[in-house]
C-alpha cells in the first residue's frame, strides 16, 4: 500500500485545499510561514489560486501538481502557496487584477509569480504541463540572472495596482444623476443578444447583478426594453441547459451562446441570486413560469445545499469520477430503460433528447453519446401540438422529472464544498425572504429556512467581541470578515424584516451595519474597503466597485444602507439620515467609474434606485433610432451610424452577413477598429468603451471580431468651464472588412457632426 506524505494544507479547512493537501508539491497556505521563508531562502513565490468546483483547477492538479518532476522544480526554486479564492477573496481580487494587467485577461486556476514581498511580475492561468515546466525553469532563470529587472518590472505593476484595486483617487467622484440610466440602458442594448438574450457571446454567463436594475426600469419607469431585455434572458436562460431541469437550480456558466452546455459546476451565489430574479419576474408579471423556475431553483438550493445546521454550503463540483457533466447528461437508451415507452418518448421529444445525443465535451469539442435536457420552446407550444392542457403536460412531465431525479441519485454525485460563507449565506437570506412574501405556496418554508441561516450566522460566525467571520466549516469559524460579508448578510437581514416585521432582524442589521462603517469605510475619499488591518499580509488595500458574478462590495453596501434608511425614517430619523448620507457618499465617490462604464456597476445602480428611486427625476430612456450611411455602396459590406446622446456619441458599425470586422485589439496582423473622437467644444472625452467581441473562424485561425451590430461609446466625462456652446465633433473611424478566407483594404471614414451644449 502506498502511503502519502501530507504537505502543510493538511491542517486547514477549505476542501479546495484539502484537495490539494498531498501533492507532492511542498504547499504553503497564504500566510507569514510562507513569505518569511521566501525571503530567508530568496526565492520567488509561485501562488495559485483556484475554488473547490473549479474543473481547470482540477485538471492542473492531475496534469502538473500530481507530477513529481514538476513538483521537484517547484520545491527546488520556488516558495508555492495555495489560496482558496472564497475564503480570500482579496487576496485574488488583487493577483487576478494583476493578471489581466499583465496577460489581458485572467480566470482560475490563476498561476501567479511573486517576489518574496509579494509584488507580481508574471501570471497566467491554466497551463498544459509541458508548457508549466518551461514557465518554471524559464521564470526560475530570469530570477537568477535579471533580478532588478524583475523586481522593477515588479514595482511599477505594483503602482498600475494600486491604482485599480485600491480606488482611492478624486478622479473617481462626481455628482450621481438619474441620466446615467440612459447610458447604462444604451450599454445594455448594444450587449444584448437579440436571439438568444443573455450578453455578449461564448461563454455567457448569467447577468444576475443586471437583473434588479433592468426589472426595477421596467417596473417603475414603464421602461418595456428594459423589462424585455431581462424577461426574455429570464425565459431563455430557463429553457436552456444552464438550467437544470431534472433537479432544479443553475449551472455557473454556458459555453455557447445558446444556454444549451452548461459549465456543470452549481454555486450557491448563481442560485441565491437567479432565484430571487425568477421570483421578482413573476411579481411584476404573473407568469406563473417564472414562478415555476424560482421555486424549483430555491427548492435545488433547501435540498442539496443546506448544513445539518440551516446553512448553506457553497457550491457542487462540476466532476464526478465518469467525467465533467456525466450525471447531469443521459443517453437515449437510459431514458427508455429507466421509464415506461410513452414516458420516455414525450420526455425526450420535449426535451431534445437524440439518439446520437447533443452534448460535446467542452475542451475537445467532440460528441459524447449524451444528451443535456433542454427545451427550444415554451411547453405551451408542445402542449398545443399534442393538443393536451398545457397544466396537465407539466403535470405529466413534473412526475417524470422526479422519477429521473431519483434514478439520477444512484449515479456518483458530485462533490459538494460544504463550507459555508457569511456573504454567500447572506445572499440566500436575501433571496429566500424574499420569494416568501412573493410565492405564496413556497412561503412558510423559506420563510422558515431564511430565518435559521440568518441565525445560524448570528451564533455561529462571529467572534467573541461579536465581529462577523467570513468561513464555518467543520466545527469552526475563521478569517475575519470583508465588507462583503457585512453588506450581504445586512441585506439578508433587512428582507427578513420587511418580510417578519420582527424588530430582532432590524436589530441586528443596525449592528452589522455599524461595526461595517467601523471597519471599511474610507473617511477620506468615501465608500468602502473590501478588507481592514484584520487581513494580513497584502501588498495593498483593496476597494471594490465592479460587480463580477456577485454584486460589488460598495454597491452592496449602498442596497443594506438604503433598505435601512427606509426603515428607520420614523422611529430614528437621524440614524436613518446618516446611513442615507453614507450611501449617497459611496455613490458619490466612484460617479466617475459610472459615468464611463454604467454597466460595470449594476448593484450600485440598483442600490441608487433604492435610495432615491422615489425622488429621482426619471430621465428619457428613449434611444434615438441612428441614421446610417445613405451610400451603402460607398459604404461596402460595413456602414457605419453616429447616434449623439446627452452621455456621449454612439458609433454603430451594421455588417453584412458573412462578413466581420476586427476587434479594437485584434492579432498583430490585423488592422484593429479604432474610433477617435475630437471636438472645439469645452468637453473631455474618455476612450472608446466597446461591446463584447467575438471568437470568430478566420480561415486556420481564431480571431476576436465583430459581426452583425458592433457599438463603440465615446463617453463625455466633464463639460468645461468657458467656452463655445456650439460647435462640431470629428469622428475618425477605420476598420477592415473581413470574410473567414480574405480581407478588403482598410477603409477610413471621417464624419462631421453639429453638437451643442444648450439646454434643449
Amino acid at each position: 500500500m502506498l502511503i502519502r506524505k501530507p504537505n502543510r494544507l493538511i491542517d486547514e479547512k477549505s476542501p479546495y485545499l484539502l484537495q490539494h493537501a498531498y501533492n507532492p508539491v511542498e504547499w504553503y497556505p497564504w500566510g507569514a510561514e510562507a513569505f518569511f521563508k521566501a525571503r530567508v531562502e530568496d526565492k520567488p513565490i509561485f501562488l495559485s489560486i483556484g475554488y473547490s468546483s473549479c474543473h481547470w483547477c482540477h485538471v492542473m492538479e492531475r496534469e502538473s501538481f500530481e507530477n513529481p518532476a514538476i513538483a521537484d522544480l517547484l520545491n527546488q526554486h520556488f516558495v508555492s502557496i495555495k489560496v482558496d479564492r472564497e475564503e480570500r477573496p482579496d487576496v485574488d481580487e488583487i493577483y487576478i487584477s494583476a493578471v489581466q494587467l499583465m496577460a489581458g485577461h485572467a480566470g482560475w486556476p490563476l498561476s501567479v509569480f511573486l517576489t518574496p514581498d509579494g509584488y507580481p511580475f508574471y501570471g497566467g492561468t491554466y497551463y498544459p504541463p509541458q508548457v508549466f515546466a518551461e514557465v518554471l525553469a524559464r521564470v526560475a532563470g530570469v530570477w537568477q540572472t535579471n533580478r532588478g529587472q524583475v523586481v522593477a518590472a515588479a514595482t511599477e505593476l505594483k503602482a498600475e495596482l494600486e491604482q485599480l484595486v485600491a480606488m482611492r483617487h478624486q478622479s473617481l467622484r462626481g455628482e450621481r444623476s438619474p441620466s446615467v440610466f440612459r447610458a447604462y440602458k444604451a450599454q445594455m442594448l448594444e450587449g444584448f443578444d437579440p436571439i438568444y438574450g443573455g450578453f455578449g457571446g461564448a461563454p455567457k454567463f448569467p447577468p444576475s447583478t443586471a437583473l434588479p436594475v433592468l426589472l426595477t426600469l421596467g417596473a417603475e419607469w414603464e421602461d418595456t426594453d428594459s423589462a424585455g431585455i431581462a424577461l426574455m434572458t429570464l425565459t431563455t436562460m430557463a429553457l436552456g441547459g444552464i438550467f437544470d431541469h431534472i433537479g432544479g437550480g443553475f449551472h455557473r456558466y454556458s459555453t455557447d451562446e445558446r444556454w444549451l452546455l452548461p459549465h456543470f459546476e452549481k454555486m450557491l451565489y448563481d442560485n441565491a441570486q437567479l432565484g430571487w430574479a425568477y421570483a421578482h419576474a413573476y411579481a411584476l408579471t404573473g407568469d406563473e413560469f417564472y414562478a415555476d423556475i424560482a421555486v424549483r431553483t430555491l427548492d435545488w438550493m433547501l435540498r442539496e445545499m443546506r448544513t445539518p445546521d440551516g446553512a448553506f454550503a457553497s457550491a457542487l463540483d462540476a466532476d464526478t469520477p465518469e467525467g465533467e457533466g456525466h450525471y447531469y447528461t443521459w443517453t437515449e437508451r437510459e431514458l427508455y430503460e429507466i421509464l415506461p415507452r410513452d414516458e420516455a418518448d414525450l420526455f425526450c421529444k420535449v426535451y431534445e433528447i437524440q439518439p446520437e445525443g447533443n452534448y460535446r465535451e467542452e475542451a475537445t469539442r467532440q460528441p459524447t453519446g449524451r444528451n443535456i435536457p433542454h427545451l427550444t420552446r415554451p411547453l405551451e407550444a408542445h402542449a398545443e401540438e399534442l393538443g393536451i392542457e398545457p397544466a396537465v403536460l407539466e403535470e405529466r412531465l413534473r412526475d417524470i422529472r422526479a422519477r429521473l431525479l431519483v434514478a439520477r441519485q444512484t449515479r456518483h454525485a458530485p462533490t459538494r464544498d460544504d463550507k459555508a460563507l457569511t456573504d454567500w449565506n447572506g445572499l440566500a437570506i436575501w433571496a429566500l425572504a424574499y420569494a416568501a412574501d412573493v410565492l405564496e405556496d413556497a412561503g412558510e418554508r423559506y420563510a422558515q429556512a431564511a430565518q435559521e441561516a440568518a441565525e445560524f450566522v448570528w451564533q455561529r460566525l462571529r467572534d467573541p467581541n461579536g465581529r462577523l467571520l467570513h468561513r464555518y466549516r467543520d466545527g469552526e469559524a475563521s478569517i475575519p470578515a470583508y465588507l462583503t460579508d457585512y453588506a450581504f448578510y445586512g441585506m439578508g437581514l433587512m428582507a427578513l424584516y420587511e418580510l417578519t416585521l420582527e424588530p430582532q432582524w432590524l436589530e441586528r442589521a443596525v449592528a452589522v451595519a455599524d461595526q461595517m462603517i467601523e471597519r471599511f469605510h474610507d473617511r477620506e475619499y468615501g465608500g468602502f474597503f473590501t478588507t481592514d488591518l484584520a487581513h494580513d499580509l497584502l501588498i495593498m488595500p483593496v476597494k471594490s466597485y465592479q460587480d463580477r458574478a456577485m454584486p460589488s462590495g460598495n454597491g452592496a453596501a449602498v442596497q443594506f444602507l438604503a433598505a435601512l434608511h427606509t426603515a428607520l425614517t420614523i422611529d430614528d430619523p437621524m440614524r436613518s439620515q446618516r446611513y442615507a448620507q453614507l450611501a449617497a457618499e459611496t455613490l458619490d465617490s466612484c460617479w466617475g467609474i459610472l459615468q464611463r462604464a454604467p454597466a460595470a456597476g449594476d448593484s450600485l445602480l440598483y442600490g441608487y434606485l433604492q435610495l432615491e428611486g422615489e425622488t429621482l427625476e426619471m430621465p428619457d430612456l428613449s434611444i434615438p433610432t441612428p441614421d446610417m450611411d445613405d451610400d451603402a455602396e460607398e459604404a461596402g459590406p460595413v456602414r457605419v451610424a453616429i447616434i449623439p446622446m446627452p452621455e456621449g456619441l454612439v458609433v454603430q458599425f451594421d455588417i453584412e452577413e458573412g462578413w466581420h470586422i476586427n476587434s479594437s485589439r485584434p492579432h498583430p496582423e490585423r488592422v484593429p477598429t479604432t474610433v477617435e473622437v475630437t471636438t472645439d467644444l469645452p468637453l473631455r472625452l474618455g476612450a472608446p468603451i466597446w461591446s463584447s467581441p467575438q471568437q470568430i473562424q478566420a480561415g486556420s485561425e481564431v480571431i476576436e471580431g465583430y459581426t452583425g451590430v458592433a457599438h463603440a461609446i465615446v463617453p463625455v466625462l466633464e463639460i468645461g468651464g468657458e467656452g463655445a456652446e456650439d460647435g462640431f465633433a470629428r469622428i475618425f473611424v477605420r476598420y477592415q472588412p473581413c470574410t473567414d478566407t480574405e480581407c478588403g483594404l482598410p477603409v477610413e471614414r471621417v464624419y462631421l457632426m453639429p453638437l451643442s451644449l444648450r439646454p434643449q
